[in-house]
């Protein structure tokens, strides 16, 4: 059958509807951009398709769109710069704020430490003085000691040296204190009356003159030249005060030994006991302060100076008798 004039091909096309056909394709690429938000690629697809086929309306419709979106993405864009300078700065404050807080943590911080710091070397100055004090304490203690034992142990040498000779001299002096022991009579009545003292001193010299001088005022005085002759009489009596050199070189007792025994005779634990000593008997004085001796007398004295010391410590022995015996 023999087509006729009027009648074309389904397949043959247009070139309007190849336009339409383009201009479709590249739609579908715009609304694929937008999806996107590729907005300025879809402008140009759009002009693209605009060229092609400049009185479609859905191209106009798209381009209004993409203006609109265009401006909408540069204000979304512009409020985005705004928000993220505005974190920038907060961030920006905060960490400004952080750091000084920091400084001012890591400042009190410093402080503290140094505050420890300086309480810990006052501390250990203190330590170390108390150290020191305690160290030289300790030694001048640990010399005290070696002296006084180098003391004790010359005075028990000589004790120890003895020989028989001075063995029957101080037998044959026992002897004459018991000769002796008449006391001397005072020349004039005192108060002093009926006290007794015993004096001990190995130099016969000084002996008689703190007999005479004792006397004197009134006391009944007992001396002994010897502490081994002393001793004997004390264990049958009660003196009111016994005065005794320290260095009893001719006695078997030195004068600590001497007061040791006398103190361990239950009637005279109470009996003032007074000692002589040099001058250079600083160590003896202190060494007899510490067993608990009274007092001391120190050689060269003076005759008031030593009634004093006589008449104070017998005086205070006898009130405390005589209150002792009214109890």
């Amino acid at each position: 059958m023999t087509a006729t004039p009027h009648t074309r091909p389904m397949a043959e096309l247009t070139p309007r509807d190849d336009n339409r056909k383009r201009v479709s394709e590249i739609l579908k690429r715009v609304d694929q951009l937008i999806k996107s938000k590729e907005y300025e690629q879809a402008q140009r697809e759009t002009e693209r398709a605009k060229e092609i086929d400049p009185r479609n309306v859905y191209i106009s419709a798209y381009q209004e769109r993409l203006v609109t979106l265009i401006e909408q993405a540069k204000k979304d864009r512009e409020q985005q710069e705004i928000r993220k300078k505005e974190e920038e700065e907060t961030r920006k404050r905060l960490e400004e704020e952080r750091k000084k807080e920091e400084a001012v943590r890591q400042q009190k911080l410093a402080e503290e430490r140094a505050r420890q710091e300086e309480e810990q070397r006052k501390k250990k100055i203190e330590e170390e003085a108390l150290r020191k004090k305690i160290e030289e304490e300790r030694k001048k203690k640990i010399e005290e000691d070696i002296l006084r034992k180098k003391v004790e142990e010359e005075l028990r040498s000589k004790e120890n040296l003895r020989s028989k000779k001075e063995e029957e001299e101080i037998r044959r002096r026992l002897e004459e204190a018991r000769r002796r022991t008449s006391p001397a009579k005072s020349k004039h009545h005192t108060e002093a009356d009926g006290a007794k003292v015993f004096i001990i001193d190995d130099d016969e010299k000084l002996l008689n003159i703190l007999e005479s001088t004792i006397s004197e005022e009134g006391y009944t005085v007992f001396a002994f030249s010897t502490s081994d002759d002393a001793y004997q009489a004390l264990k049958d009596a009660t003196p009111d005060l016994i005065l005794s050199d320290i260095n009893l070189e001719t006695s078997t007792m030195g004068g600590f030994s001497f007061y040791e025994k006398v103190r361990e005779l239950d009637h005279l634990q109470e009996v003032p006991f007074v000692f002589l000593s040099g001058l250079s008997d600083e160590v003896l004085v202190r060494t007899g302060k510490e067993l608990g001796v009274d007092d001391y007398v120190t050689k060269p004295f003076s005759e008031k100076h030593l009634l004093a010391v006589v008449k104070g410590k017998i005086k205070r022995y006898q009130q405390l008798k005589a209150r002792r015996e009214k109890s």
